[in-house]
C-alpha cells in the first residue's frame, strides 16, 4: 500500500488544476469544479454519479463514490465494499486554494480468485491531509500526508484442489505500517516546466504469511519486519501543463475511432516530458523469519535516474546492501561462507539521439494505435541509438562475504557495430573461496569442474601494489579479449 502514498499528492495537484475555475463558493462553482474532473477523467465521473461538489461555508466539499468505481470497473455486486472518498477545497487570496482531509475510506473485500475466494480489509487511523496551492508562490504546490497507522488482513481459500488434497483451511496474509508521512513540492524549473520533488517515510512496517499444509507441500509461517523505510524523488522540468493538456484532449477523444490529426502534435508539445528524473529508497532493519531459516539486513539501497527524450538520453541504476546474514540449518557451513554480505553496485547508460528517437515515434502512421510502431520506424530507432555512441559505465563496486573480498569497475562504448570496453577486477584472495569449494566437491562432484575454474582465474591475475590480486580485462574493437594483456581464444 505504501508504494500508492505518492498518488495523493498528484490527485491534490489535478483538483486544485480543476479548481481553479470555480471562482467562489456558490453552486455554479461547484459545477465548474464538477467539469474540470471530467475534463481530466471524462464525463462519465459526473454523468455516473461518481464525484460530486457541493458549497460548504467558505469551501467545497469534494466527494468521490468509490463504490461506483468499483462496480464500473466489473466488480460483482458486493463484492468490494468502500465508502465514498471526502475532502474539502477551500479558496484563498490571490487565486489560492487549500485541500484538506482527515480519512481515508475502508476497504472490505470478498472476491472470486482463479483458484478460490480471497476476503479482507484495510484500514487507515490517524489520516490527515494539508495541501495548499498557491500560483504566486516559488513552490506553488505544497502537500503532506500523514497517516499513524494502517492495517491489512487477507485471507486466501483454495478451493480449486491443485494440490495432493483440497485445503479448507484459508492462508492467512497480515500487515501493519506506522507513522507514514508523504510530502510533496513543486516549483517553476529555470528550464521551462516544473521541478517536483516527492518525499516519503514509514517508521515501521510488519508482515506475516501463513498457508496451511496441502499434500506434500508443508505448511509456511513467515514473517518480515522492516524498521523504517525512506524514500525521495525529484522530477526535473515536467512539462506539467502539456502532458496534462494532452491527456485531457485525449480523454476528450476517448470514443474516436482514429486518433485525432492534432493529437500527434499536441504529444509533441510535452516533449521532452521532463529534462530528469532521479530517485533513491532505502529501508533498514529488515528481518525475515521462515521455518527454513532467517535473514536480516542492516540496509538496503536503491537509486534510480532517467532522463527524458533529450539530444543526449540517459538512465542509472544502483543497489547497496548492507550487513546482510542469513542463516539456515539446510545450508552447509561452506556455503554460509559464500553468501554476500554487503554488495554496492552502479551502473549507468547513455546515447545521443533520444529526442530523434521520440520525433520518429510521433512521425509514425501508428503511433496511437493499439500495437508495436511499424517495422520501419522500429529500424530508424534502431539506426538511430546505434549511431548516437552508445555507452555503458561501470562505477567502482564491492562485494563483500566472509571468504571473498571483491571490487570492480569498467565501462563500454560501441562505435555503429564494433563494441569495446574494459573492466578491472580486484580480490583480497582466491584461496578461501577454492577451499571451501574443494570441500563442497566432496558431496557434489560437479563442483569439481569451478575448482579447476577458480584455479585457471587465479593463473590470469596479477599481483597489484597493495597485495590484492587483479584483473584488467578488454574487449577491442576488432572483437579480441585481452586479460592483463593476455590473449584469451577467441572460440572462433
Amino acid at each position: 500500500m505504501s508504494s500508492s502514498r505518492p498518488l495523493v499528492a498528484l490527485a491534490m495537484l489535478v483538483a486544485t488544476s480543476a479548481a481553479a475555475d470555480a471562482a467562489t463558493t456558490t453552486p455554479e462553482g461547484a459545477r465548474a469544479l464538477e467539469q474540470g474532473y471530467a475534463a481530466y477523467f471524462s464525463g462519465a465521473v459526473v454523468t455516473k454519479g461518481i464525484v460530486a461538489a457541493k458549497p460548504d461555508g467558505d469551501g467545497y466539499v469534494v466527494s468521490w463514490d468509490l463504490q461506483k468505481v468499483a462496480e464500473l470497473a466489473g466488480a460483482p455486486a458486493g463484492a468490494v465494499k468502500i465508502a465514498p472518498l471526502t475532502y474539502r477545497l477551500t479558496p484563498g487570496d490571490n487565486d489560492s486554494w487549500r485541500l484538506t482531509a482527515d480519512r481515508f475510506p475502508r476497504i472490505v473485500f470478498n472476491v472470486e480468485t482463479e483458484k478460490g475466494k480471497a476476503n479482507g480489509a484495510f484500514d487507515f487511523a490517524g489520516v490527515k491531509i494539508d495541501g495548499l496551492f498557491d500560483p504566486r508562490a516559488v513552490e506553488f504546490l505544497r502537500s503532506r500526508l500523514d497517516v499513524d497507522r494502517t492495517e491489512g488482513a487477507v485471507d486466501l481459500i483454495d478451493s480449486s484442489g491443485a494440490g495432493h488434497s483440497r485445503s479448507a483451511a484459508p492462508s492467512h496474509f497480515k500487515m501493519t505500517q506506522e507513522g507514514i508521512v508523504t510530502e510533496t513540492r513543486a516549483k517553476p524549473s529555470a528550464g521551462g516546466g516544473i521541478d517536483v520533488a516527492l518525499a516519503h517515510a514509514i517508521k515501521n512496517v510488519k508482515e506475516s504469511i501463513s498457508t496451511p499444509q496441502d499434500g506434500d507441500n508443508p505448511a509456511i509461517d513467515m514473517t518480515y519486519e522492516i524498521a523504517d523505510v525512506v524514500a525521495e524523488a525529484t522530477f526535473t522540468g515536467l512539462r506539467a501543463r502539456e502532458i496534462g493538456e494532452f491527456w485531457k484532449y485525449a480523454v476528450a477523444h476517448l470514443d474516436d475511432a482514429a486518433p485525432p490529426r492534432e493529437m500527434k502534435e499536441r504529444a509533441r508539445s510535452a516533449l521532452p516530458l521532463w529534462n530528469e528524473i532521479r530517485g533513491h529508497s532505502e529501508l533498514h532493519g529488515l528481518a525475515v523469519k521462515t521455518p527454513l531459516g532467517e535473514a536480516r539486513m542492516g540496509t538496503f539501497g536503491e537509486t534510480l535516474s532517467l532522463s527524458g527524450f533529450t539530444p543526449t538520453g540517459a538512465a542509472a541504476f544502483g543497489l547497496e546492501i548492507k550487513d546482510l546474514t542469513v542463516k539456515s540449518d539446510l545450508v552447509p557451513p561452506w556455503a554460509q561462507s559464500l553468501f554476500p554480505a554487503s554488495l554496492s553496485f552502479n551502473v549507468g547508460a547513455s546515447s545521443d539521439g533520444w529526442d530523434k528517437v521520440a520525433q520518429i515515434a510521433l512521425d509514425d502512421a501508428k503511433f496511437g494505435e493499439k500495437g508495436d510502431l511499424s517495422p520501419e520506424a522500429q529500424a530508424k530507432i534502431e539506426q538511430i541509438l546505434i549511431a548516437g555512441r552508445p555507452k555503458l559505465n561501470l562505477r567502482l563496486g564491492h562485494l563483500t562475504a566472509p571468504a571473498l573480498d571483491l571490487t570492480f569497475e569498467g565501462e563500454a562504448s560501441a562505435q555503429a557495430s564494433h563494441p569495446e570496453g574494459h573492466i578491472k577486477l580486484s580480490a583480497d584472495s582466491l584461496d578461501r573461496v577454492v577451499a571451501l569449494v574443494q570441500e563442497a566437491a566432496k558431496d557434489l562432484p560437479d563442483a569439481q569442474g569451478a575448482v579447476l575454474g577458480l584455479t585457471l582465474v587465479k593463473g590470469l591475475a596479477k599481483t597489484g601494489a597493495d597485495g590484492r590480486l587483479v584483473w584488467d580485462i578488454e574487449a577491442n574493437a576488432d572483437g579480441k579479449l585481452t586479460v592483463n594483456g593476455q590473449a584469451m581464444p577467441s572460440g572462433d
